[in-house]
């Protein structure tokens, strides 16, 4: 890897950093604690901020598509969190136009394509497997530059809405604590503000990453019926 593409700056480092700040910021302003990374040189500083906030980036990826998988599996307890940041293929089709119009086509397609013995499902529904043929169709053919885009910003706000999720118990804890005889009321303040920013972003990223995921889809399945149609007419000639 020469350099980092966009995608990894906004699914893995962005989120990363955004932690890793959040973590200096509770050490300075409501501990008051020292710099956690204390670094002479700006040049390793910044080395250092680039791995840890990469390192930290992907492992809250990793435990974003485990929540997601896990969410899956026990519904009733963890089905609300895919309701928000991963609607299925299947969920989308049912309110989008546009997709309802070319599904019946792309459905035709991915049988032919993939080949698989599996029952037919309703004209009007997408089969399961259907988003993952268009996607790694366009990757295959250098096409998924555009729908990489959108895919980038939704892992982004994903990945933050995650991040948000458990920051928010801890910041409450973190501002109950504040009220023993150890902290100051400054301290208590600053605890209150990051706590009350925390609950504010949450419905925002929610709502953010909710639309992301609908243009990613939309555009992948886009794109791909936009290159499959075209390809058939020159085929035809």
């Amino acid at each position: 890897m020469n350099k980092l593409s966009l995608y990894e700056i906004l699914s893995f480092m962005v989120p990363g950093y955004i932690l890793i700040s959040i973590v200096e910021l509770y050490n300075q302003l409501v501990f008051s604690g020292n710099p956690l990374f204390n670094i002479k040189s700006d040049v390793e500083k910044s080395m250092l901020y680039l791995a840890l906030s990469l390192f930290v980036g992907l492992a809250i990826h990793i435990f974003t598509f485990e929540l997601i998988k896990l969410s899956e599996k026990k519904k009733k307890i963890f089905g609300w969190y895919n309701r928000i940041v991963y609607q299925t293929v299947q969920s989308l089709s049912k309110n989008n136009e546009f997709l309802i119009k070319i599904i019946p086509f792309l459905n035709k397609e991915y049988r032919k394509i993939s080949k698989h013995d599996e029952d037919a499902v309703k004209e009007s529904k997408a089969e399961y497997y259907l988003f993952d043929i268009a996607y790694f169709y366009l990757e295959t053919n250098d096409k998924i530059t555009a729908s990489k885009n959108y895919q980038s910003l939704y892992f982004w706000f994903r990945n933050m809405f995650t991040i948000s999720l458990f920051l928010i118990p801890f910041s409450l804890i973190v501002w109950l604590i504040s009220f023993s005889d150890n902290f100051t009321c400054e301290e208590r303040c600053y605890a209150l503000t990051i706590l009350i920013i925390n609950t504010i972003l949450i419905f925002i990223i929610a709502i953010i990453t909710r639309w992301l995921r609908k243009k990613f889809v939309t555009k992948v399945l886009y794109s791909y019926y936009s290159i499959r149609i075209h390809e058939i007419d020159k085929n035809k000639k």
